[in-house]
């Protein structure tokens, strides 16, 4: 009897755990946020279904329980359900994506997992099914692919846009490219002009010029468009009443009109005006999203062109005062060299001469001559340097004999004073019809390249060489020393008051170049190049 007692006492125990298990699977099972379908292993019929799969499809659980799994499938999908079937006895498993459909008709995406619940000898006994519906998640799938397309066309259009600094080019091609990115019939871009307080236009897409008014006030523009956001949109024109807006668009037969503006930090700087005919332009929020990363795009490339064109126009004005400068130093190197030479040129030659004079009128005097010869010595010598300085201040031969014969003799006298042989030679044709501007640049390029040889180059010669070809006049200066450094750390070299900086600047007054290379073994060589168009 006890042991009876025992196992029906163990036997009630283990209905309980039974119980309890059975109620914690049923609890499982009703409250799931997973959609779970049991049928006969066999069959399509929906013997079991749990609440949150009758929500989904918009059933409850009693309209669904009973019925065929074909009745929630569209029929692409009802095609699919024997190959399914056959996978899933095979594998006893199968995961897939699908659509279902709702009670109202609708369809939907859903993943649905099966598997195969055997019984003692293995056999199928029953089909489980959990789907989980994903219309959130492909909601939001498309949603990202939304937001990667937008972000690859702000990418390209960026890449477009900016392609080109010259600002008539960049309005132009934001013009284009935000009408054809957003179908509109047509674009317009506009910049505030703030001298008349009005958006002037720049440049129309889709439409002729002069279908659009000019200038549109900014006081206008603020009563329609103004607010703070940066995109402003007039649904239907056929609501308007004001007879002043009418006057400036009716003409053109338009049904929406869209402004984007544009930005120069927190000040509007322009507007782009998008155009639709016919039907109303009803704006998605992903068009309001892209309209607003167009804007900061153009803006961005509007500030840039701007920035660049007073970049231009400032090294432009740099030039000119540097060229008005030159011009300046040239006027005054060449009165300073013209009293050099006729006045305390003369006054030397003629105290030279004077001296020379007493020297033979007081030859009695030995002791007397011996003490003179010296300073009639440094009155010749000073007067040999003030022509040299006369000279490099300005070369007197440059408005008659021409630059070939001015280069020529300054590499002769360079060479007597400093002991360095310097060769010139030339295929240039003869005579140059140079412009003084030229001529001079020329000649000052060619003190600065040999005045560095002779401190810096330890060259035991020098080739100089003028040349011209189909596009350039041509000077190269090449020697056979060890080089020098020609950027910020050497010590700056001047002669005639031009280090290398000074020499790019003049060649680029006149529209020329300088190339410098230098090869161990070789020396150093340069090339200062003007074209003909600058010559005269």
């Amino acid at each position: 009897m006890l042991h009876r007692s025992q196992q029906v006492k163990r036997a009630k125990n283990k209905r309980k755990a039974m119980e309890a298990s059975l109620r914690i699977y049923e609890a499982i099972f009703k409250h799931s946020r997973v959609g779970l379908a049991i049928s006969a292993a066999h069959t399509e019929t929906l013997d079991l279904v749990n609440p949150y799969f009758a929500r989904m499809h918009g059933y409850t659980v009693e309209e669904l329980t009973g019925r065929s799994l074909a009745e929630i499938l569209p029929p692409e999908e009802r095609s699919q359900l024997p190959s399914f079937s056959i996978l899933l006895h095979e594998a006893g498993y199968h995961s897939y994506e699908a659509l279902h459909l709702r009670k109202d008709g609708t369809d939907f995406p859903v993943l649905v997992n099966a598997y195969l619940v055997y019984d003692s000898s293995n056999e199928p006994l029953y089909r489980i099914a959990n789907v989980v519906d994903l219309t959130e998640l492909k909601k939001n799938e498309q949603r990202f692919q939304q937001l990667y397309n937008q972000a690859n066309t702000l990418v390209r259009t960026a890449l477009r846009i900016n392609a080109d600094l010259n600002l008539k080019e960049v309005l132009k091609t934001i013009c284009q490219e935000v009408a054809t990115l957003l179908k509109a019939s047509c674009a317009t871009v506009r910049l505030l002009e703030k001298k008349t307080q009005s958006f002037r236009l720049f440049f129309a897409h889709g439409g002729r010029r002069e279908w659009f008014m000019q200038k549109i006030p900014v006081a206008f523009f603020n009563q329609y468009f103004g607010g703070p956001e940066q995109v402003a949109v007039i649904p239907d024109l056929q609501a308007i009443r004001d007879s002043a807006f009418l006057n400036l668009f009716q003409h053109l037969d338009l049904r929406t009109i869209i402004a984007i503006k544009l930005y120069d930090g927190d000040e509007i700087s322009g507007v782009i005006m998008l155009f639709r005919y016919g039907q109303v332009w009803t704006v998605t929020d992903e068009e309001y999203l892209l309209m607003r990363g167009l804007g900061a795009q153009a803006s961005l490339a509007i500030r840039n062109a701007r920035l660049y064109q007073e970049l231009g126009e400032n090294q432009q004005k740099l030039q000119e005062l540097h060229h008005q400068v030159l011009q300046a130093q040239e006027v005054e190197r060449r009165r300073i060299s013209r009293e050099l030479h006729d006045e305390i040129g003369q006054a030397l030659t003629a105290l030279k001469i004077k001296l020379e004079l007493i020297a033979d009128t007081s030859c009695h005097d030995c002791r007397f001559r011996v003490d003179l010869n010296p300073v009639i010595a440094l009155a010749d010598e000073t007067l040999e340097k003030t022509r040299y300085i006369a000279y490099d201040l300005r070369p007197p031969g440059l408005e008659t004999v021409g630059l070939t014969a001015v280069l020529y003799d300054y590499c002769r006298t360079f060479s007597q004073r400093v002991g360095i042989p310097v060769t010139f030679d030339y295929s240039a044709v003869e005579p140059f019809e140079l412009s003084d501007a030229a001529a001079i640049s020329l000649y000052r390029i060619l003190q600065e390249a040999l005045t560095n040889v002779a401190k810096h180059a330890q060259a035991s010669w020098v080739i100089v060489y003028l040349q011209t070809d189909e596009e350039f006049l041509s000077m190269i200066v090449q020697d056979n020393g060890v080089g020098y450094d020609t950027g910020s750390g050497a010590p700056e070299t001047r002669a005639g008051g031009v280090g290398i900086m000074g020499m790019r600047e003049r060649l680029a007054l006149l529209g020329g170049k300088l190339t410098l290379s230098f090869s161990p073994g070789e020396g150093w060589r340069l090339i200062a190049q003007v074209p003909w168009e600058r010559l005269t």
